[in-house]
């Protein structure tokens, strides 16, 4: 009667223990959710034209009807992030804080789908210490606040993951991860490489290791998976093969202007420059691109490097153990998907953090497999928790003084005043509006929500064909101000520092963060 009441407010303990982490880490994505960051990325503001595009015109930039790749920037953009923020661009109208909807979503669904996984392949503890290392992750908590479009891929690689495990007890599970699985691919083009390899990593390992599935739903679901695949197929053969473009009244399939095939290859495995930026994403988790990590946290904090190291070895120990009894392994599935996972990386020109990222998701759960790891074998087991609950909190206090206390690097990197200074040349009615030419075209056109065609039709490019395209004209906008000639323009609009080649006697000038409007006096 005592045991049994023990372990009930054990129980208790437990699922408000798991409730309070789930509660921290939706707050602390939600809290000063479309302010913070301040401002928009490039990729941001183009795939969030290109939802609005779609959604008020029914083509993209492009003048493409709901393409399966993006054109944009010439060499395309992933179109799930824009896709699922259509429907709340209806609902509220187009935002940034709107835009990002779809990855603060998919992220607090990931931190219960997190913890089930986990609690599944290593049981409760395991999986209590992998949920609060992913509610205070800097890592998981920058990609809920930012919408670029390859952030949705963990989540939904992790979806996947988790129903194709359920799938192994209930095979018709295995459907639903294959939608999951499907739906990552237009996530990010990096998931066309890591989704086949990671699936006959763990799908030989399963038939080899159980008798309980059913070769129908195998069947079913690798058919579904090719259905979402055969789009990109048929791309890949247009940019690659010569074939032309597929355009539908429904939907194309797009050529792009340049195909960046030769950022993917097995040779860059070989490239020094790459085993070093693995090593400065994993060991030192930072990429020097401030709003995918920053040098002072990392990744998952510092304090989890001994940990990842402590985890890797007790996993590979756990693999051992397992082999030699027959049994099917848990351990098998997160080192073999973090080592498909940094084999996929290796082949990426120029290697950093969100190329990666599905990498990111196995690293969380071989440093929460170390920390149990260390709780596990030490003697004093409750002062090493509280030792470590106290340092991940003074780490996720501090982080959040550093991203929630005016992050002005971040800020100024997405380019935080231009929608206010596009904003104020509209409602002036200016007519011909001088840009200078570091603002990216992307900014504008979003802010500015020109018309789709008007856009296509107008627009000239610095360099054409090429994969960056860079505009220097469409509609009223001319980017590259000439500061010592200013020519014959209603407005300006540029960076701050360039105030002083404007004088008041001759502007009205008015400053939005970063940012400054200059309009000619008598305009």
């Amino acid at each position: 009667m005592q045991e049994s009441l023990k372990q009930k407010l054990y129980n208790n303990r437990y699922t408000l223990t798991v409730m309070f982490f789930i509660a921290v880490g939706v707050v602390v994505r939600v809290a000063g959710f479309g302010k913070i960051p301040a401002g928009f990325n490039q990729d941001e503001a183009f795939a969030a034209y290109e939802a609005f595009s779609l959604l008020n015109y029914g083509v993209d930039s492009a003048g493409n009807v709901f393409p399966t790749y993006f054109v944009s920037w010439g060499s395309g953009m992933n179109v799930l992030q824009s896709y699922l923020a259509i429907p709340f661009m209806w609902l509220f109208g187009a935002s940034e804080a709107v835009f990002r909807l779809p990855s603060l979503i998919s992220a607090i669904f990931t931190l219960p789908v997190f913890y089930l996984i986990l609690k599944r392949i290593f049981g409760k503890l395991v999986a209590l210490i992998g949920l609060g290392i992913m509610a205070v992750s800097p890592w998981h908590i920058m990609i809920s606040r930012f919408g670029l479009e390859s952030n949705l891929a963990p989540a939904f690689f992790l979806f996947g993951f988790y129903f194709l495990l359920k799938g192994i007890e209930k095979n018709p599970y295995f459907l639903l991860a294959a939608l999951f699985f499907g739906l990552s691919l237009y996530a990010y083009s990096i998931m066309w490489l890591v989704v086949p390899l990671v699936l006959i990593v763990f799908g030989i390992y399963i038939l080899r290791h159980t008798t309980k599935i059913k070769i129908g739903y195998v069947v079913c679901a690798c058919l579904l998976l090719l259905l979402f695949a055969l789009p990109h197929i048929l791309f890949l053969a247009i940019n690659l093969g010569g074939i032309p473009e597929i355009k539908t009244p429904f939907f194309t399939i797009p050529k792009l202007v340049v195909m960046r095939g030769e950022e993917v290859s097995l040779l860059n495995i070989f490239s020094f420059n790459n085993w070093v930026n693995l090593f400065w994403v994993l060991i030192l988790q930072y990429d020097c691109i401030p709003w995918n990590s920053s040098p002072e946290f990392g990744l998952f904090y510092h304090i989890s490097l001994p940990f990842l190291i402590v985890g890797a070895v007790m996993l590979i120990r756990r693999l051992l153990a397992d082999i030699k009894k027959k049994r099917l392994s848990g351990a098998y599935f997160i080192l073999s998907g973090f080592l498909s996972t940094v084999l996929i990386s290796l082949m990426l020109f120029n290697l950093n953090v969100n190329k990666s990222n599905c990498m990111h998701l196995f690293t969380l759960c071989i440093v929460a497999f170390g920390v149990y790891s260390v709780i596990d074998f030490v003697r004093h087991k409750k002062t090493v928790i509280i030792s470590l609950v106290v340092a991940f909190a003074i780490c996720f206090t501090l982080f959040c003084g550093y991203y929630f206390g005016g992050n002005a690097v971040i800020s100024e990197g997405f380019a935080d005043g231009i929608g206010e200074s596009v904003e104020f040349v509209k409602n002036e009615n200016c007519q011909k509006v001088a840009v200078d030419r570091n603002i990216f075209h992307s900014h504008i056109l979003y802010y500015d929500k020109t018309p789709p065609m008007e856009f296509k039709n107008t627009v000239k490019y610095e360099v054409y064909p090429y994969p960056y395209l860079k505009a220097t004209s469409f509609g009223k906008y001319t980017f590259g101000i000439e500061y010592n000639d200013l020519g014959d323009y209603d407005a300006y609009i540029f960076p701050i520092d360039h105030l002083y080649f404007f004088s008041d006697e001759d502007y009205n000038i008015t400053r939005f963060s970063e940012y400054a409007v200059a309009i000619r006096n008598g305009i």
